[in-house]
Formats: structure tokens, sequence, C-alpha cells
């Protein structure tokens, strides 16, 4: 019997058991329709709107696509990650880019859009937005997919460059005098997988560490030039940074109970504070909270205040269709 006709006979029985439970759903032999990514006629076109201080429209563009992630604004752009494609509208202009030689857009530098390669091995790639001559792309040797994973989930943009962690080093990436110049600084632990770094300014740098710890990097002294170490160093169970300005807040989590029988979900001891992302001096107390750990994912404001330019910037686009058959 073929792997077909086996799926064929197992759709056939799931179709009967489900039509017992719930009388009214349909199940055909022609399976499964859910598209989580559809076409996105012109009609169904979705805007991103951009208003200067005094709050009048000064531009409206059209994206074509559905939301795949909360968009987010990099050095005067606007990213926005739709599920067929990354488009990056300049927000002085409202032009389009839609960069085709990379997988993932982390942030834009100096007019290029760096992330992700769409093909190759490269750990990190860029493309020029204005279409022209003058990619780059960057592999450390030998090769190390997960290193360079790693650093790309770390990986921000700052007005002058990228950085993020790689093994235990802080790699940052700058454009200079039209070619890209690379700067590493050492640090005593690697950083929290799978969280960002934020930039303060284009030569300070807050790195969530791999112990639970926060550390400041001053790039162009190349050196960490402080250290906030938790409260539990035998236990955090998560770092996460959010930038506020020249501020920082810091949110980590330690484990309290799990469990499931009672709560359905693990309770987490949660601290709470912000501090200097300069000089690491805090600017508020810490703050304990015990709970559910809060859900990673934030869907995208109504609006957004764009820092180099001043204008609000304002995404009106579909989300991304969730979920599937059963």
């Amino acid at each position: 019997m073929g792997v077909l006709d086996r799926e064929g006979r197992r759709h056939a029985a799931a179709c009967g058991a489900i039509a017992v439970l719930l009388a009214a759903a349909a199940c055909s032999g022609a399976g499964c329709s859910f598209d989580g990514c559809p076409d996105v006629s012109p009609a169904e076109a979705g805007h991103v709107t951009a208003a200067d201080p005094s709050g009048t429209v000064r531009w409206t563009a059209t994206v074509a696509d559905l939301l795949a992630e909360p968009v987010r604004l990099s050095n005067g752009h606007a990213v926005v990650v739709g599920c067929h494609a990354t488009h990056v509208v300049d927000v002085a202009m409202g032009s389009v880019s839609t960069p085709t030689g990379l997988a993932d857009v982390l942030g834009v530098v100096d007019g290029y859009a760096v992330g992700a390669p769409a093909v190759g091995e490269a750990g990190l790639a860029a493309e020029r937005l204005d279409g022209g001559a003058g990619a780059w792309s960057w592999q450390e040797s030998p090769v190390d997919l997960d290193a360079d994973r790693a650093y790309r989930a770390s990986l921000v943009a700052t007005s002058t460059g990228v950085v993020g962690v790689r093994g235990r080093a802080l790699v940052a990436w700058s454009p200079a005098s039209g070619s890209w110049v690379s700067t590493e600084v050492p640090l005593p632990v690697g950083a929290w997988p799978r969280e960002p770094l934020v930039g303060s300014d284009s030569t300070h740098v807050v790195v969530p560490g791999s112990d639970g710890s926060v550390l400041g990097v001053d790039l162009a002294n190349r050196s960490v030039t402080w250290r906030v170490l938790p409260t539990r160093p035998d236990a955090p169970a998560g770092v996460r940074l959010r930038d506020a300005g020249r501020d920082v807040t810091v949110e980590v989590w330690y484990p309290r109970t799990s469990d499931a029988a009672v709560t359905g979900e693990a309770v987490w001891v949660t601290e709470r504070w912000s501090l200097d992302a300069r000089t690491g001096r805090p600017r508020s107390p810490r703050v304990t909270s015990t709970g559910p750990r809060s859900d990673r994912t934030s869907p995208t404001p109504h609006a957004l205040l764009d820092p180099v330019t001043g204008w609000t910037v304002t995404p009106r686009l579909r989300e991304q269709p969730r979920g599937g058959c059963f």
C-alpha cells in the first residue's frame, strides 16, 4: 500500500471520529485548505502613514502584505515584516524597499538593510536599499551556523553599525569609507540565548549576560565598563532588556514553583528595574513580583514615534492568520 493510500485511510478515519463529536463540522477528502500566508489583492493592501509633530499626515505608503511581526523602527526606517517579504519604509520620504537578498532584516544602517542572507552561509549580509551595487556579507571561519544564529538573534542596529554577541565576544560591524570594518570586545560571559542587545548610542550597548547579569560595553574603548549581577546568581531563568531612551529597563525571572495541576503553568518571581545605559547606575529600585511570565510577543502599537525625524509612524496592516487544520 502506498503512502498516499495510507494517509487517505487515516484521513477518512479522522473524519469519521470528528463527525461523531461535531456533527456540524465538515471534513472532506479535499483535506486542509488553510493558507497561513494568503495573497493580498490591491484592494486589501495595507498602508503605513507618517505624521509630523503637528499631526499633519505627510505621506501614506502601500504595503501589500500581512503583518507577521510587530513593526519596529531602525535609524529613520520602519521595518515591516510581512509573511511574504520584509519591507523597509523610509520615514522621511515614505518610499518602500523590499530587500531580495536577505531572509531577515534586522536593522538599517547608512542606507543598507542588514540581516541574515537569503542564500548561502554568511553570518551577516547587507543590501543597499536603493538597489545599487555594494552588497556586503561576512562569515567567520570556520563556519559555525549555531554561533551565527545566536549572533543574529542578539543583534542590534546603532546609528553607525550593527552589534551582536558571538560566543564570548561582542562583534560590531560599521561602514567606514565605503567598506565595513569589524570591532571586537571580549566579554566575561556570553549573551542570554535569543535576547537582543540594547544600543543607547553609537558607542555604548547593553548586553543581557548568559548568567543573568547585565553588562555595559563601550565600543570606542573596546571594554566592558560596568556589570550588574543578578540577585540570585544560581537561579536566573530569563533576562530581557527594553530600550527606554538613555535608560534600559531590565527584567530577570526566577522560577518559584511549577504546579501544572493547579496553575497550568509555571509561577515566576520577576525582578524589574531601570538603569543608566552608559554607567549602569540604577534609575529605579528593584521591584519584585510573582505570577506567570509575561508574553514575549506584543502587538504593534497603533503609533510609533521615530526618534530620528520626530514623526509618528502608524502601520495599518492586517495580521497574518494564525492557526490551521486540526
